[in-house]
């Protein structure tokens, strides 16, 4: 897929071919623009956005999240930025030796999975069911839907609680 910039036309990312279909994103140069002349507060910008979303960078480290994002974590915004997926969530292998995405576990985390495609491909990933195995002092499970888009080098990791019985 294509992307071009949505403000300037900049090819963003090229496509393999000629016959790609095109998407629209931002390029580097009009996000700078934007944010030093309207002074759009990246936080304030993910909050109009009416889904959980995280960026984080591809190693699956938390750079912003929007409220209900932060809601979905369940802890204050201080303790989801900078920290990687598995330790925003309380999964228990991020706390095994090596931590998160460095566990024998973690080749099967849906989460980073589906960023790492992302990153790797330009390809999003759609509602990817994703279990959290939650250390033991939270305990249980958390089911998730994840979904991925790169913008840049940034990944938007949409996420979104399952419901029992949903598909």
């Amino acid at each position: 897929m294509k992307t071009i910039c949505s403000f300037c036309n900049e090819v963003v990312r090229p496509g393999k071919t000629p016959e790609d279909p095109v998407s629209h994103g931002i390029c580097k140069a009009c996000y700078n623009k934007i944010l030093a002349e309207h002074g759009i507060n990246i936080r304030k910008f993910l909050d109009m956005l009416d889904a959980p979303v995280f960026l984080v960078d591809n190693d699956v480290n938390v750079l912003a999240a929007n409220a209900k994002a932060v809601e979905i974590a369940g802890k204050p915004l201080r303790m989801v930025t900078g920290n990687l997926c598995g330790e925003v969530f309380e999964c228990r292998n991020a706390y095994l030796p090596g931590g998160c995405g460095k566990t024998v576990y973690c080749s099967g985390c849906a989460i980073r999975a589906s960023v790492n495609q992302t990153n790797t491909t330009g390809i999003p990933v759609i509602r990817r069911p994703a279990v959290i195995n939650r250390k033991e002092e939270q305990g249980g499970k958390t089911r998730l839907y994840i979904s991925t888009k790169k913008e840049g080098d940034i990944i938007l990791l949409r996420v979104e609680p399952a419901v029992a019985g949903a598909p």
